[in-house]
C-alpha cells in the first residue's frame, strides 16, 4: 500500500471536535491493481500507519475509557483493495463516572472495491460499558470481509464488562445485514439460550460477494471443546460465519472449520485464524 498522501487537519477544523480519536482513510485503485493512499487523517487517541500488509489501527493513548467516543471512516473507490488491521485488541475500560463508551465506524465501497476488515478482539474489561456501531455502505460489485470478535473480561476476571455490537450492512441501498446483539451483565437476554447462552467470546466472520456459492451454507454447523458455531446465509450473495464459546482459539478454529469449502483468493489467509481443531455437523 502506498503511502502518498497524509493530510491532516488545517489548524482551526472541527472535523474530530468532541472525540477522543479520529480516523479518516479514502483509498484509489492504484498501478497494478495496488492500493493507493489518497487521505489518511488522525487525531487523538487513534491513529493509523500505512504497511505492505495493510493499513494498520493503533491507539495513542488509553482508549477506550469511561465515556469516550470515537469515530473511523473508510472510502474505497472503485476498483480499489485495502485490508484493515490492528495493532492489538481494543480494551474497554470503566470510567470515573461510570459512562458508556462508544465507536463509530463507516465503511463506503464503490463497484469493484474490496475491503477486509481484520482488526483484533475487542475487550470489555470489569466494569466496562462500551458500544461499536458499524455501517458499510456496498456497491453491487463490491466484495467485503469484516471480522469481528468480542471477548467478555480479562483473564480470570469474574465480573466482565459489556459490549454491545451494532452492524449493518447496505447492498445497492438495501439492507442485506443489519445486526444488534448485546453481551455481557448490561444485556440480560445474553445469558438466554436463545441468545449465546452467557458466552463469554464470540468470534464472526460476514463475506459478502458476488460469486460467493449460495447452496453450500444450508443447516452447516460446527463444534470443539468449549465453543459452537454456525452458518447464517444472507438476503443476498453471503454469509455470516458465528461462534461462541469461553476461548477465542476454539471460537476462530468454528469460523475456519465452516469455511471449509470455500475458496475466496481475495480473502488474506489470516482473517480465519487457526486454533483448536473442530468438528463440523
Amino acid at each position: 500500500m502506498s503511502d502518498e498522501v497524509d493530510s491532516r487537519s488545517a489548524p482551526g477544523t472541527d472535523w474530530s471536535a468532541g472525540l477522543a480519536g479520529r480516523v479518516d482513510v479514502a483509498l484509489d485503485a492504484g498501478p497494478g491493481g495496488a492500493a493507493r493512499l489518497t487521505r489518511l487523517r488522525c487525531s487523538g487517541a487513534l491513529a493509523a500507519r500505512p504497511t505492505p500488509a495493510g493499513l494498520y489501527l493503533l491507539a495513542t493513548a488509553a482508549h477506550p475509557v469511561g465515556d469516550d467516543a470515537s469515530r473511523i471512516d473508510l472510502t474505497l473507490g472503485p476498483g480499489a483493495s485495502g485490508v484493515v488491521r490492528s495493532t492489538g485488541a481494543t480494551l474497554a475500560r470503566r470510567g470515573a463516572t461510570g459512562g458508556s463508551s462508544t465507536a463509530a465506524v463507516r465503511a463506503t465501497l464503490a463497484d469493484r472495491a474490496t475491503l477486509c476488515w481484520l482488526v483484533e478482539p475487542g475487550i470489555a474489561a470489569g466494569g466496562a460499558s462500551h458500544v461499536a456501531t458499524s455501517t458499510v455502505r456496498l456497491a453491487p460489485s463490491a466484495r467485503l470481509a469484516w471480522r469481528e470478535e468480542v471477548v467478555l473480561g480479562r483473564h480470570a476476571d469474574p465480573c466482565p464488562g459489556s459490549w454491545r455490537s451494532r452492524l449493518e450492512i447496505r447492498r445497492d441501498g438495501a439492507p442485506l445485514l443489519v445486526t444488534d446483539l448485546g453481551l455481557g451483565p448490561g444485556s440480560p437476554a445474553w445469558a438466554s439460550a436463545s441468545v449465546l447462552g452467557g458466552a463469554r467470546v464470540l468470534s464472526s466472520l460476514v463475506l459478502v460477494d458476488p460469486g460467493l456459492p449460495a447452496d453450500v451454507w444450508a443447516e452447516l454447523t460446527a463444534r470443539a471443546p468449549g465453543a459452537k458455531g454456525a452458518a447464517f446465509a444472507l438476503a443476498g450473495p453471503g454469509v455470516e460465519l458465528m461462534a461462541w464459546g469461553e476461548e477465542l482459539g476454539a471460537c476462530r478454529a468454528i469460523v475456519a472449520r465452516l469455511l471449509d469449502d470455500v475458496e475466496l483468493r481475495w480473502l488474506p489467509r489470516d482473517a480465519v485464524q487457526s486454533g483448536p481443531d473442530a468438528r463440523r455437523g
